[in-house]
């Protein structure tokens, strides 16, 4: 793939997170469909992670609720990419970006210092999103979740922290 092709999708990518990142719960309703803009109207989107993955948001307004659902727990504040790559189907109808991030999140008002996501993007021949997948370990997040609220799948640990004065670490990253 020539390399004014790869940028054309990477800048695409960026203008797609620099419009996720500042997107808020008060953002008017254009915003949100700028976003959308982004999207194929049969689109798939896994906007949380890859754990839910019996769960996608199926078509452009779909993917438009997810966003403003994890909107309601998160948001990135600072966005670094680590690296990007490219391919193009063999049939060349369509191209998929991968892209690895480290992020700076706010959860319910708690920062969250480091959170790695990868995202895997494809993109249909007239080059809008026909899929995005994130794939991350959303641990930090349940837990800054449950810290804030006391409800959550860490309630054990959380609950012993309370007596104990230690800290409690997220299950899967401890």
């Amino acid at each position: 793939m020539a390399a004014t092709d790869s940028n054309k999708y990477f800048s695409k990518l960026d203008a797609l997170y620099r419009t996720i990142d500042s997107l808020t719960l008060t953002s008017p309703p254009a915003d949100f469909a700028a976003f959308g803009a982004f999207f194929n109207e049969n689109c798939t989107t896994y906007l949380k992670s890859m754990r839910e993955f019996a769960e996608p948001a199926h078509g452009r307004n779909a993917s438009i609720a997810s966003l403003q659902e994890v909107l309601q727990q998160s948001h990135v504040v600072e966005r670094n990419v680590l690296s990007r790559s490219i391919t193009t189907s063999p049939n060349g109808e369509s191209t998929t970006v991968f892209l690895e991030t480290k992020n700076i999140l706010h959860v319910l008002g708690k920062k969250v210092d480091t959170f790695y996501e990868t995202a895997v993007v494809t993109f249909d021949s007239e080059d809008l999103i026909k899929e995005l997948k994130n794939y991350s370990c959303r641990s930090h997040v349940v837990e800054t979740v449950q810290k804030v609220t006391g409800e959550g799948p860490y309630s054990e640990g959380y609950l012993n922290s309370l007596t104990t004065g230690e800290e409690p670490v997220a299950g899967c990253c401890g």
